[in-house]
């Protein structure tokens, strides 16, 4: 699978860009804030249907766009991606909404058709690796669940429609418990049971999936970012772990059928229900919802230390390489296709050793490479010496100064 062209009007800096790709990738190399940022969030959008750098995608709309329409800013990413079996191409585009000045209407098409984003995810795939990453390992759960649900979501697409499902039933299930928190009620009084047993079904069915698929998913990556580790660090002694809010030890112990969600299924449903029984009385006092997907997280241990307490800054960094190279050869496994990997400045965070065995490890996968840096030293490396090199400056892509 590869990008074979990108194409931007009025998105961020980008008034207008047709850019062809090569199977290979690219290099691009531009001071700060001069557009390489843009084109890896550009290529994330259309991977997943959403901005990897902001919430609000009207932030994404060129302000100045629409003014000689008169019509309202807008702007467009199309793509034409190249795969195993077919050519296909996606078109994102984004609109602001005068009502709403500060939110933005999206229309999303595969081959000229409108389809919805959940159909969308997938048709492309990706792996952005950003300084900002640096963070998951000591940063906040939430991060980690984001990139648990983007790995999974472009691979199975009953994974994401669950991740749809789960969060409309969430907000249903927390907007009950909220107002039974405001009025008071007894957690044992029949109307409670009568109005949060049909919601509590719904959570645990689709929930449920969720949880079966992350434990699956992590038992592989575990194993698979346990040998980039040792491979950049020497050590196999990393190992990643999900942490659900269920008594599932002795699925753990036992290990059977801990990298199938269909076998675990069953053990995590029932486990589920147990476990919203016994936090029913909590959850109707505080109004909100205690037991779920949306509360768990993941966990790295070194040498059977919490790395995210104990861990240097230079062993979490290599950690969170070794997770999304773990990340690209998972991908590459389910879906049988390779993604594309987007390294955004982030050659500067490795030593070249680390860089080197890095690029080296997704090279010799086929993967499309997009690189960006600021410093052109770091793209010297010969294992990017088959990328071709371009400059971007000021919104443009332009040939690089020799």
């Amino acid at each position: 699978m590869f990008l074979r062209r990108l194409e931007l009007q009025e998105f961020r800096s980008f008034r207008r860009l047709d850019l062809a790709l090569e199977p290979v990738g690219l290099r691009l190399v531009g001071p700060n804030a001069s557009g390489k940022s843009t084109l890896l969030e550009a290529v994330m959008m259309l991977a997943t249907t959403r901005s990897p750098r902001t919430s609000s995608e009207r932030d994404t709309i060129n302000w100045e766009s629409g003014e000689e329409y008169a019509v309202p800013p807008f702007a467009r990413i199309a793509g034409v991606v190249e795969r195993s079996a077919d050519q296909i191409e996606i078109e994102i585009g984004l609109e602001a909404d005068p009502a709403r000045p500060s939110a933005g209407r999206k229309r999303i098409k595969l081959n000229g058709r409108p389809v919805r984003a959940l159909d969308a995810v997938g048709a492309l795939r990706a792996v952005l690796f950003s300084p900002e990453d640096v963070g998951l390992i000591p940063g906040p759960p939430a991060g980690r669940r984001r990139y648990l649900d983007l790995a999974i979501s472009q691979v199975d697409g009953t994974y994401l429609r669950a991740l749809s499902r789960f969060s409309q039933v969430l907000i249903q299930r927390n907007s009950l418990l909220k107002s039974l928190a405001r009025d008071r009620v007894a957690p044992g009084a029949p109307a409670v049971a009568a109005q949060l047993d049909f919601w509590d079904g719904e959570l645990i069915a689709v929930g449920s999936v969720i949880i079966a698929r992350r434990l699956a998913v992590v038992a592989e990556i575990d194993l698979l970012a346990r040998e980039r580790f040792g491979a950049l660090a020497g050590s196999d002694d990393f190992v990643v772990h999900y942490n659900p809010a269920l008594d599932l030890d002795g699925l753990r112990e036992s290990g059977a059928g801990v990298r199938d969600a269909s076998l675990i299924l069953p053990v995590v449903r029932r486990e589920y229900e147990a476990a919203l029984i016994e936090a029913r009385p909590a959850e109707v006092r505080r109004g909100v919802s205690l037991i779920g997907p949306h509360r768990e997280d993941l966990s790295f241990t070194l040498g059977g230390k919490d790395l995210a307490v104990f861990g240097s800054r230079g062993q979490q960094r290599l950690a969170v390489v070794a997770l999304k190279l773990a990340e690209v050869a998972l991908m590459g496994e389910t879906a049988g296709e390779a993604p594309l990997l987007l390294l955004d400045d982030v050659l500067s965070e490795l030593d070249a050793g680390h860089r080197a065995a890095m690029i080296e490890g997704v090279v010799e996968r086929g993967v499309q490479l997009l690189v960006t840096t600021t410093d052109r030293d770091l793209l010297s490396l010969p294992v990017l010496a088959h990328l071709p090199l371009v400059g971007v400056a000021s919104g443009a892509v332009i040939p690089a100064v020799s």
